[in-house]
């Protein structure tokens, strides 16, 4: 089945999700188990794994491979688990569930294999480790392995040619659980460690109770949105609606300013010059009720001269011609104490005398 229909039919069928599942269980939880070496932390990232692949599924759009993005998943869950990095490979067995139908001594190579692998993984180069583990333990090939880790396809070939040369020189090769003391060229023992690297995968299994315990979770957890869809006439006919809406809308907002000859225009344009009118004419109300400052009107009051004589003062000059002393020494500007002198020419006001 093609991989689009299959994550269609996922997104919408809880079953459909359950066979997908069951796909690729056994690759996600070879790879939490031979990076993590405990069954328990490994069933446990196995199901956040697939319970996130269960959220996200709709994002995949088939750019790449499915078993790829379900590794991705796989990979980030490991990264963000933080008790990774302070895990170490358990003394007992790693594959308990597998115990019980093998007899003691198969069981017991079998952990030994595994044990033995998973150290040397930890002890070479990290990008080699992973490339490996995707290889051979989940089973992927170049081309998704190169999806996983962001790399291109002759990249990974040489991370995991690399990482096996680092292994051979780690690890001793077995035949029957014996060493065996022939020596034999580089290539030869490559070949077989490749080859002990695929028995090594085979072996890892997964409980069946673990498996089904897991699935029914999944798939109550599996809860489509189911939307509503119109008919196919209605749709057509509520998009054709839509446009002629949006078209209304527009003509509306580009008419919305009055035109110069309409009658709102007109009687806008009456009701602005009335206003004008008003406005004119209380500013003519104001400047007529307003009255001009007149200029001051200056008097000018008739005077005489007078030629001061041997003998005159002030008293005898002003009772003389019926004015005051300080109107005399205001109009001669004369000091406080009215001094004059012989011959001074004087200015008299003539002061008009009112009879009662």
């Amino acid at each position: 089945m093609d991989e689009i229909q299959l994550v269609r039919d996922a997104v919408s069928d809880a079953n459909a999700f359950a066979d997908l599942f069951r796909m690729h269980v056994t690759r996600v939880y070879r790879y939490h188990l031979i990076h993590i070496g405990n069954v328990k932390d490994a069933e446990e990232l196995t199901a956040q794994t697939f319970m996130t692949a269960l959220k996200e599924l709709q994002s995949f759009h088939g750019s790449g491979s499915l078993t790829a993005w379900v590794l991705e998943i796989a990979t980030q869950k490991r990264l963000q688990d933080s008790r990774g990095n302070r895990r170490e490979l358990p003394t007992d067995a790693v594959l308990y569930y597998q115990s019980s139908a093998l007899s003691t001594d198969k069981a017991a190579l079998q952990r030994v294999e595994i044990e033995t692998t998973s150290r040397a993984l930890k002890q070479i180069a990290p990008d080699c480790a992973e490339a490996i583990i995707l290889y051979f333990f989940s089973s992927l090939t170049s081309a998704e392995v190169s999806q996983v880790l962001k790399k291109n396809t002759a990249t990974i070939e040489m991370l995991i040619g690399r990482g096996v040369e680092d292994l051979r020189t780690r690890t001793s090769l077995t035949t029957n659980g014996e060493k065996d003391q022939r020596t034999i060229d580089s290539t030869a023992e490559e070949d077989a460690l490749v080859e002990q690297l695929a028995n090594t995968a085979s072996q890892i299994t997964l409980d069946p109770l673990f498996i089904s315990e897991l699935e029914q979770a999944l798939v109550v957890n599996h809860q489509p949105k189911t939307k509503w869809k119109l008919p196919l006439q209605l749709q057509q006919f509520a998009s054709v609606a839509g446009w002629v809406a949006l078209m209304a809308i527009g003509i509306f907002l580009l008419n919305w300013r009055v035109t110069p000859n309409s009658p709102s225009s007109q009687r806008a344009t009456a009701t602005s010059r009335t206003s004008l009118a008003t406005e004119a004419a209380a500013n003519a109300t104001t400047a007529t009720r307003i009255p001009k400052t007149a200029k001051p009107t200056v008097t000018r009051i008739p005077t005489l001269e007078y030629i001061v004589q041997p003998g005159d003062t002030c008293t005898y000059i002003a009772d003389r011609h019926g004015v005051t002393i300080d109107q005399l020494i205001t109009f001669n500007r004369l000091n406080s104490t009215c001094d004059i002198w012989v011959d001074q020419k004087l200015v008299i006001p003539i002061i008009a005398t009112t009879t009662p």
